[in-house]
């Protein structure tokens, strides 16, 4: 069902990069849909960056968008992430929309720990030169990782990997739309 691009290790935490999941119409449907998405400038980073606002959509997991193709988002990204951190257990807890544009401000951060976070790339097309890559530290806060928004790729890693956003390039007329799912560890 999977294929993984690349593996990577940030100390003891997992880094997995997953292509070819889904096929190049369901990429193009998905965007098409998450384009659309009443975004809100409502998110940030961290708490030292509260004032940096992004935009973002947020699901309501209870009450998922009747899209068939959201449903099916969804539920690969959670067999996926089920996949490569079995046998742990967790659970979704959050699942949300960003669109990111040239000029906006991202800054390095964790997200629920313990937790995983699986990230899709829902544009249909990405130039090298448009850069956005999300990029990866290390405990001494140095990039180690630069990770492409190639259409249709999963990033799934363990989500107190410090890991940020990245911004398209000045070349890049297009917003860097993703969609994140958070689960939370259980005990």
């Amino acid at each position: 069902m999977r294929h993984i691009t690349r593996e990577h290790h940030v100390g003891a935490r997992a880094l997995f990069v997953v292509d070819d999941v889904f096929d190049r119409q369901f990429v193009q449907m998905v965007y098409y849909f998450v384009r659309h998405l009443p975004c809100t400038l409502s998110d940030y980073d961290t708490p030292q960056t509260q004032h940096i606002l992004h935009w973002k959509y947020e699901f309501a997991l209870h009450a998922l968008p009747a899209n068939p193709l959201i449903r099916e988002l969804m539920a690969t990204m959670v067999a996926v992430a089920h996949d490569l951190y079995a046998p742990h257990h967790f659970h979704l807890k959050r699942m949300h929309c960003n669109t990111h544009l040239y000029g906006d401000l991202q800054s390095p951060h964790t997200d629920l720990t313990p937790g995983i976070t699986a990230v899709y790339c829902a544009n249909p097309r990405w130039e090298s030169d448009w850069m956005g890559e999300t990029l990866f530290y290390n405990d001494a806060g140095e990039p180690v990782y630069a990770v492409m928004p190639k259409p249709g790729r999963l990033m799934v890693f363990d989500a107190d990997i410090v890991h940020r956003a990245g911004v398209p390039s000045r070349q890049c007329f297009e917003p860097r739309i993703t969609v994140a799912l958070k689960f939370l560890a259980e005990s």
